[in-house]
């Protein structure tokens, strides 16, 4: 059975001048926070580290990763990233891989896996608009049309662009230096913000969720066409969602699926 390491390390806060004031301490309290959230994409690279540390480069080049985002990450918490090998006959490199905070509650939880046979790629990859600027209007419930793509654009991550995350992520491991390093997981899912952030101004909302289906490993340099379309919205407890279906092209080819779930509009 595979052991992967326990893993630690200090939350940071690095969008503190973002556009979503969830991630300070003023509008976060007004939600009834402790203090400015961290995003769930730097969470999301927490609980990455450990993975591609055994794995190296095949843990970023073909598979499936499901994070749900269950309790909030507030600045310095010490977080403890656990990872459970579970045994699979259609699955290798098949992990539960969970964040704790100083208490011991459980903040995130990341399903990890290599199927034998990844899902077929879904219809909606083909849905295209072509580039053209948008006007962003604040996001509201009948601001949503569903099934209708958003214009494509073109992201050519640099290796500088690359670094300046992995350093954020203070992540040791080399497979992501130099002109043709791999992108790393936290860049990559901050592109899927990205994408919403594009089509509408959202003053505070928060990342609950994504899975991603990766079915070939993204490299700085290369030119990515990222394609956009609102695919569900939903109220809960107040709370009115929205979930983005994502899919990242390069070589003609899809290299990445993504449905990105978010809470638009928090209960007050």
């Amino acid at each position: 059975m595979t052991t992967i390491p326990n893993f630690q390390i200090l939350a940071l806060n690095d969008a503190q001048s973002s556009e979503n004031r969830i991630h300070s301490d003023e509008i976060a309290a007004k939600y009834g926070f402790a203090g400015a959230l961290v995003s769930g994409v730097n969470v999301f690279g927490y609980l990455s580290q450990p993975l591609v540390q055994y794995y190296k480069k095949d843990w970023l080049s073909r598979g499936i990763m499901e994070i749900a985002f269950i309790k909030p990450a507030y600045e310095n918490n010490l977080l403890t990233i656990e990872t459970e090998d579970l045994n699979s006959e259609s699955s290798q490199r098949n992990h539960h891989t969970f964040a704790y905070n100083e208490d011991n509650v459980l903040i995130a939880k990341l399903e990890s896996s290599l199927p034998d046979q990844l899902p077929p790629i879904n219809v909606k990859a083909q849905l295209r608009r072509n580039p053209e600027e948008l006007k962003r209007n604040e996001i509201s419930w009948d601001a949503i049309t569903l099934n209708e793509p958003t214009p494509a654009y073109l992201w050519q991550p640099t290796a500088s662009d690359n670094m300046e995350n992995v350093t954020i992520q203070r992540d040791q491991s080399n497979i992501y230096n130099g002109e043709s390093g791999l992108l790393h997981p936290f860049f990559i899912l901050n592109a899927c913000n990205k994408a919403l952030m594009r089509q509408f101004l959202l003053p505070a909302w928060i990342h609950t969720g994504s899975r991603l289906t990766l079915r070939k490993s993204l490299r700085v340099g290369q030119s990515i066409e990222v394609r956009a379309v609102p695919t569900e919205k939903w109220k809960r407890k107040g709370h009115q969602f929205i979930k983005l279906y994502i899919s990242m092209w390069t070589d003609n080819e899809v290299a990445l699926e993504v449905e990105h779930t978010a809470i638009f509009s928090i209960a007050a």
